[in-house]
């Protein structure tokens, strides 16, 4: 699938979590990726909120971390990743896209230590979250050659 059309657009992805949501945001030339912001998913708000920060961040296109399986099976998880993404399209009009996080969260581990982040620091799931998104969404990039 050509990609084309994301060129010059910012673009932001999510770590989903059935508590919390890490958020990435790219800027328009792709070269700088920001852990954004962690949502509190269980929150009466949290779809105002998200709606609200992607409109003010001015994200195009969304791209959610979805863990494929060799297998196809469904899992709680990517039930629950799925029935995220048909509410978010059923809200919004930006083009949603899943993409394999298929090792995010042992990397944002690693990088975290790599950038010499505290052993607290570490345990503390927003940062894992945070980091995860940013990795969805450079990978994301990188792949599809934006």
């Amino acid at each position: 699938m050509k990609l084309e059309y994301l060129k010059g657009k910012r673009i932001a992805s999510v770590d989903f979590g059935f508590k919390r949501l890490g958020v990435a945001v790219c800027d328009e030339l792709h070269i700088t990726i920001t852990p954004s912001k962690v949502f509190d998913y269980s929150s009466k708000d949290f779809w105002s909120s998200f709606l609200d920060f992607l409109e003010k961040e001015r994200v195009s296109a969304l791209v959610v971390g979805f863990p494929f399986r060799d297998d196809n099976k469904e899992t709680e998880v990517t039930l629950a990743i799925k029935q995220f993404v048909e509410h978010f399209r059923s809200i919004s009009k930006i083009p949603v896209f899943l993409f394999d996080e298929t090792n995010s969260t042992i990397k944002a581990q690693k990088i975290m230590i790599e950038i010499g982040k505290s052993k607290k620091q570490r345990r503390k799931k927003e940062n894992k979250d945070l980091i995860s998104a940013a990795i969805i969404l450079k990978e994301f990039i990188e792949e599809n050659n934006l």
